[in-house]
């Protein structure tokens, strides 16, 4: 229990955002922790750049913050803060809140083989870097085929057009994807609904997070799935709900709790 006459907690909030910019930017949007904890002492450092945010980070430790609430999440191929910052708050050896080194990026492949041990079901697939791999993929799969970026983080050029039907259409996207990012993740292509689930660490029993009300989408009126487009540009008309089956809501958190665990993440994912 914290006594009433403890000082406040001071956060350091680490973010790519400028959260104080009045107009905010039309086209994003604030994720922003502080209402929800408004007791703490806030302070936010808006990181830029992978090596000067190192810089930046490390002279903000020495300010002796109680707590680093990080949310800066660029991946390897961007010039965006991202496991830089994790590494230096490891090496520092100083409290924060957020992903860790050791499940910082983890690739489609490793989340593939976790779900693999697991037992949850996840679609067949090939890793595609030459014309080679992009055959196999046409003799071994069944169509309709997903071509994405081999990480595949936040949507990064999904399109209509990846999901492709026929072996003259993956050759295209395959191509596309492979002189952008050097590999494909070619996969099967699931048709469905499409569903989320939030899950945080827990403190008292790691090897049982707690998991939230799983929420199901709602695409666009003529989308049938979650691509860059429907993600960040005609977003006003994704719609997300609880998911109403409660055994699915179940099984949902069930297998989300045990792969967050085999994965090693920690905090929230």
């Amino acid at each position: 229990m914290t006594d009433l006459n403890d000082p406040p907690l001071r956060i350091c909030l680490l973010t790519t955002q400028n959260l104080d910019a009045d107009p905010f930017p039309e086209d994003d949007w604030p994720c922003d922790p502080r209402p929800f904890m408004p007791e703490a002492e806030w302070h936010v450092a808006t990181l830029k750049g992978k090596k000067g945010s190192v810089r930046q980070v490390e002279r903000l430790i020495r300010r002796g913050f109680d707590l680093f609430f990080n949310l800066c999440d660029g991946a390897a191929d961007q010039n965006i803060p991202g496991i830089e910052v994790i590494e230096t708050l490891e090496k520092h050896g100083v409290p924060f809140a957020g992903a860790t080194s050791e499940c910082y990026e983890p690739t489609r492949v490793e989340m593939k083989e976790a779900c693999a041990a697991l037992g949850i079901a996840t679609p067949a697939y090939v890793v595609a870097s030459t014309p080679e791999d992009v055959e196999r993929a046409a003799e071994t799969l069944r169509f309709p085929l997903f071509v994405k970026h081999y990480s595949s983080y936040a949507s990064v050029d999904l399109s209509r057009r990846s999901r492709v039907r026929t072996p003259a259409g993956l050759r295209i996207q395959a191509k596309k994807i492979m002189s952008r990012h050097g590999a494909a993740l070619i996969e099967e292509y699931i048709d469905g609904i499409e569903c989320t689930v939030l899950v945080a660490e827990n403190p008292d029993d790691p090897a049982r997070p707690i998991t939230y009300t799983p929420a199901q989408y709602e695409f666009p009126k003529g989308e049938e799935f979650k691509h860059a487009d429907v993600k960040w540009v005609i977003y006003e008309g994704l719609k997300s709900f609880p998911v109403k089956d409660p055994v699915l809501a179940a099984r949902l958190r069930d297998e989300c709790a045990r792969f967050f665990v085999a994965l090693k993440a920690a905090s929230f994912g």
